[in-house]
């Protein structure tokens, strides 16, 4: 991921975005799977995570190579916040 994406982003560029979004959903995907959640709800994370990474953009550092770290690290958050809004409904 170039600075340029990067400073992008940081702006609100929804371009940027939608293309963070198809370089790493997957990933994200993986992510949320892998830790353990169903389908459906890995989708979720995805939504959540991509809503997340919006709403923070201005946190993003402008300098680095892959987003993909940033967005794990928000991902694994929204499972986190999850499992514990889970149990507090039980």
């Amino acid at each position: 991921m170039t600075a340029e994406m990067r400073a992008r982003i940081r702006a609100g560029d929804s371009e940027a975005l939608g293309e963070l979004f198809d370089e790493h959903a997957d990933a994200v995907h993986r992510h949320a799977l892998w830790s353990g959640s169903d389908p459906a709800n890995a989708e979720d994370v995805v939504s959540l995570t991509f809503l997340e990474a919006w709403r923070i953009r201005e946190s993003l550092r402008p300098d680095g190579d892959s987003l993909r770290p940033w967005l794990l690290g928000i991902a694994t958050n929204v499972l986190r916040n999850r499992r514990r809004a889970a149990r507090r409904h039980r």
